[in-house]
């Protein structure tokens, strides 16, 4: 039988077994079931619910008990890392070149010529120390006459966003 808020009840007997069931709007069922075998009558409870299937009864087999001391793993001291003779020869070459490497002279930026640097790294002394006369310059060339006339060109590359423009 069900009610109109979603709970509900089942069960039924006879003469080799019985149920007996209730459950409710959430989807938890709670129950029992009986029947009789060869080795007797057993009776087995169950609830399902948001916690899982929860099942008890006197025939389910029971794990043994296990009483005895945890087992530890053996500890091992670790024997050190020998190189063998090709390691040896590569390690000594390498530290040989490293240190002849490290002995060696090297040269410096010859920067006495130029003054401190500016602002941003640029270097003060690169510049010339007086203004450059204008004589020293070509007269400057009549400009060209434009082979034709520029076209620009628009492409949206993303209506209402992106716009990507180019003179021809």
């Amino acid at each position: 039988a069900q009610d109109e808020f979603g709970n509900l009840a089942y069960g039924y007997q006879n003469i080799n077994s019985a149920k007996q069931e209730q459950g409710n709007a959430y989807g938890g069922v709670t129950g029992s079931y009986t029947y009789a075998d060869e080795a007797g009558v057993h009776t087995v409870n169950y609830v399902a619910d948001d916690f899982g299937f929860r099942v008890a009864g006197d025939n389910l087999p029971v794990a043994p008990v296990y009483n005895a001391a945890l087992p530890v793993a053996p500890v091992h001291a670790a024997a050190p890392v020998v190189d063998t003779p090709e390691v040896a020869e590569a390690k000594a070459a390498f530290f040989a070149a490293f240190e002849a490497e490290a002995s060696r002279t090297k040269r410096s930026a010859q920067l006495g010529a130029f003054g401190p640097t500016a602002y941003a790294g640029l270097a003060t002394g690169l510049l010339p120390a007086a203004p450059v006369a204008a004589a020293a310059y070509a007269a400057p060339l009549a400009a060209a006459a434009p082979s034709r006339e520029a076209v620009l060109t628009t492409i949206k590359l993303n209506p209402g966003h992106a716009v990507f423009y180019r003179v021809d």
